[in-house]
């Protein structure tokens, strides 16, 4: 056989092989697609179920997440006991205004316009202003961004305690 034949059987046979084996293996696994979680929804849009109940089932694995929803939680609820709590002041103090007659004389109790400012805008303003920063859609946009950049803000985090991360 000439030196030319042999090298172009040499490569026939070299390339049946190559082509062969690639017939015997198993076709590569398509891409694995990651399934990506539902949208977050708004606190508007839960029917039938508390948001916050809804947000712990969602972020069940996430730690640092469930820390946060109860940050906002514990923050909202002490904005509801600041107003609760001057309201009952506002109430004793209204209760003992006025002028009152014992068998050790006359006692009047007047409260100025000053104190009555001073207990509705301490109390007042302290629980307004829990209740407007740590509200349900704040807590939607917060959770919104973590969603989008898997970091909460400075901010957020700065106010997070051990207690959160039950």
């Amino acid at each position: 056989m000439s030196f030319l034949l042999r090298g172009f059987l040499t490569t026939a046979l070299v390339g049946s092989l190559a082509f062969g084996s690639q017939a015997q293996t198993t076709p590569p696994a398509a891409p694995a697609t990651t399934a990506t979680p539902a949208l977050l929804l708004r606190p508007n849009q839960m029917v039938g179920e508390k948001y916050k109940e809804y947000l712990n089932k969602r972020y069940a694995a996430d730690k640092e997440a469930r820390a946060v929803i109860h940050l906002f939680n514990r923050k909202h609820t002490g904005g509801v006991v600041w107003l609760l709590t001057g309201a009952g002041a506002i109430g004793f103090v209204a209760s003992q205004a006025g002028t009152k007659t014992t068998s050790s004389g006359t006692h009047t109790v007047e409260v100025t316009p000053l104190g009555w400012g001073l207990l509705l805008g301490v109390f007042g303003g302290v629980g307004i202003g829990k209740l407007a920063r740590f509200n349900n859609e704040k807590l939607y946009a917060t959770l919104a961004d973590y969603d989008l950049s898997h970091a909460f803000p400075g901010t957020v985090m700065g106010k997070v305690q051990d207690k959160d991360y039950r």
